[in-house]
């Protein structure tokens, strides 16, 4: 990314360029040492001095990027999100049939977060927040679980209406398929499992599947 926002540019347009390009890597590092920090102690506990410690660079860094804590937590929540709506994605994009789809869609959820256990603390965290804060409140995780979702509530939509599926509200089945994995993810990262991701995720398809799949002479 850098290299092509800087490449082909001179003078001036290159140095501002360069300089854009380096602060974006620096709030990049900042957030990724936050979600550590945020994973490890929690919103209440973590401290502007542990994030810029973590990072390897003077609280004062950390301020000139981002105003306070809440400022910090919520880029870095943001960022997550962003990650892990673009993974689910691109593995669901890449399914040809409704249950492939389904089963990327676990795969997606359940790999990223078993890599960034820290991040999924915050997210369970940030959920239990929004929830208790009242309805008014609740926009950000809302947004987060509509986006994610999007692409797998296609996939079914068309399953559906080519009778490759049981006709189901897609909506309800995607948001189902979303509350499955979670509760995957915060088994595998409480207790562990002896399966692989991947293991998992088909047996969790195979359950959802079984009360999808049409029956016996019913597609068209």
């Amino acid at each position: 990314y850098g290299d092509s926002l800087v490449s082909g540019m001179s003078g001036d347009s290159a140095a501002v360029s360069k300089e854009d390009v380096v602060a974006e890597f620096r709030r990049r590092s900042l957030v990724e040492a936050a979600q550590r920090v945020f994973g490890e102690r929690g919103f209440e506990q973590a401290t502007m001095e542990a994030i810029a410690e973590a990072a390897g660079v003077a609280k004062g860094t950390v301020y000139l990027y981002y105003p306070s804590k809440q400022a910090i937590h919520d880029a870095t929540f943001a960022a997550g999100m962003a990650d892990i709506e673009r993974l689910i994605q691109e593995h669901v994009e890449r399914a040809t049939t409704a249950r492939e789809a389904i089963e990327a869609f676990v795969t997606a959820r359940t790999e990223y977060f078993q890599q960034h256990p820290d991040f999924f603390r915050i997210y369970v965290a940030e959920i239990a927040r929004e929830v208790a804060s009242g309805s008014a409140d609740r926009r950000t995780c809302h947004v987060a679980v509509d986006r994610q979702t999007r692409s797998l509530q296609t996939m079914i939509e068309k399953a559906v209406a080519a009778g490759d599926m049981r006709p189901v509200d897609p909506e309800s089945v995607a948001l189902t398929v979303f509350d499955m994995s979670k509760g995957l993810v915060g088994r595998r990262l409480l207790i562990g499992s002896k399966w692989s991701v991947e293991r998992d995720a088909q047996f969790l398809t195979d359950l959802i599947w079984a009360g999808l799949a049409p029956t016996r002479g019913s597609k068209r």
